[in-house]
C-alpha cells in the first residue's frame, strides 16, 4: 500500500475499495465502521439497482486490510488537525462518484471496548 498522507487520499483508497467490492448494479453503498486503539471492525450494506431489489448486505470480507489501516490512519489525521475525536464513521458512496463521511463518538462503543480489553489483560 502507497503512503496516505492526507485525508483526499484516504477517501480515494476508501472509495476505491467500495466500488470494487460490489460486483452487481448498485445505486449506494454504506460501510459503518468503528475504530478502537489499533482495531476497526466493519458493517456495511449495498442498495441494489434498481431499487426494487432492495439492500443487501455487504460483504465486508472483500476490503482490503489497507482499508482498516487507511481508516485508522484518517483518525489519527484527524486527531493531530484537531478534530472532533469519533470512534465510527459511516462512508457512502454511489455511482456517480458522490462521496460522504459522517463521523461520530460513541461514548458507549468506547467503554465496551475498554471493559473488553480490561478483562482480557486481567485473564
Amino acid at each position: 500500500m502507497a503512503e496516505l498522507n492526507t485525508v483526499e487520499e484516504i477517501y480515494d483508497l476508501v472509495a476505491n475499495a467500495l466500488a470494487a467490492a460490489v460486483d452487481e448494479p448498485w445505486t449506494e453503498i454504506r460501510l459503518q465502521a468503528e475504530v478502537w486503539k489499533t482495531s476497526t471492525g466493519f458493517t456495511g450494506d449495498i442498495t441494489r439497482d434498481p431499487a426494487e431489489r432492495g439492500v443487501a448486505e455487504l460483504d465486508v470480507d472483500r476490503l482490503d486490510y489497507a482499508v482498516a489501516k487507511a481508516i485508522k490512519k484518517l483518525q489519527t489525521i484527524m486527531k493531530s488537525d484537531s478534530h472532533e475525536p469519533w470512534n465510527r464513521a459511516t462512508f457512502r458512496l454511489t455511482p456517480d462518484g458522490e462521496f460522504s463521511v459522517a463521523f461520530a463518538y460513541d461514548a458507549d462503543l468506547a467503554a465496551r471496548l475498554e471493559a473488553s480489553a480490561a478483562r482480557a489483560r486481567a485473564r
